[in-house]
């Protein structure tokens, strides 16, 4: 009968292989980001993991994020809840929670995106100021509580690393998800900016700095443009020929000179401005 490995009064033969954890050295060393572009959002919460996990635990959590292992990530009203598969039967639950605001605090939020010009536009790009950020995530990163059951006893395990690095994903791809993540409604948030906005400018009516120098206007806007061949039905106008065609060569080919027209005089025009 061969012998099964063991190692004191540990016998591995029902475990599988066992798995090197972090060194030392891995805990005071965390790796290095590897996305330079995150939004400041994104950023905030790779950090709340990179300042408290140590360098295994940040590269298995990864690995899990990469591979899929987030199965479930909702976010609402200061928390983001989320369901890890891990190595046993049963996902692990991690709860992501940000620290309280008042009313008084989200206030802050219109007030300052009315002010701003083109703050709401810049706001879906991602394009906030130092002190909206502290308002919607944290005045600093360990502000963040991270909650997980599973049994790792660190700080930060690897299940609560692969669900940061999802929520930074998220935000980073949708940055108008750091509001709902606040618990902020959007279409709430526009009509307060929007109400700021005109407080404002009663405001100015009545200083005198302002009413002569005024405020920054905001950018115009950017409708997009196409030819009208291109927004037009074209099965109406396939009908239209129909009627005065003998055969469908002849309405295809009516067709195609006016497209053929069209474009000749569009090119005309460009010629004409360039000019």
């Amino acid at each position: 009968m061969p012998t099964r490995p063991s190692d004191d009064n540990v016998i591995y033969a029902n475990f599988g292989a066992r798995t090197r954890v972090s060194g030392p050295e891995e805990v005071t060393a965390p790796p290095a980001r590897r996305r330079a572009s995150l939004s400041p959002a994104a950023e905030m919460l790779i950090d709340v993991a990179a300042s408290r996990a140590d360098r295994g635990r940040i590269t298995r959590g990864r690995q899990y994020a990469e591979a899929g292992h987030v199965v479930s990530l909702e976010v609402r009203n200061g928390r983001a809840h989320a369901q890890v598969a891990g190595s046993q039967n049963d996902p692990f639950t991690v709860t992501v929670q940000l620290p309280y605001r008042s009313a008084d605090d989200l206030a802050v939020v219109s007030a300052e995106l009315a002010r701003t010009p083109n703050g709401m536009r810049a706001a879906r790009r991602g394009e906030i100021s130092g002190n909206l950020l502290r308002v919607l995530l944290a005045d600093d990163a360990n502000d963040i509580r991270l909650v997980c059951d599973c049994p790792d006893p660190a700080p930060v395990c690897k299940h609560e690393v692969a669900v940061l690095e999802k929520l930074a994903a998220k935000i980073d791809a949708d940055p108008l998800a750091l509001f709902t993540f606040r618990g902020l409604d959007l279409t709430t948030l526009e009509h307060a900016v929007m109400a700021q906005a005109k407080e404002t400018s009663r405001e100015s009516e009545t200083d005198p700095e302002l009413f002569w120098t005024g405020r920054q206007l905001p950018d115009l806007p950017t409708p997009r443009v196409s030819p009208a061949l291109d927004d037009s039905d074209l099965d109406l106008l396939h009908k239209a020929m129909r009627a005065i065609s003998y055969t469908n060569v002849d309405q295809l080919r009516a067709v195609s000179d006016i497209e053929d027209l069209y474009d000749h005089l569009c090119r005309d025009a460009v010629l004409d401005n360039e000019s």
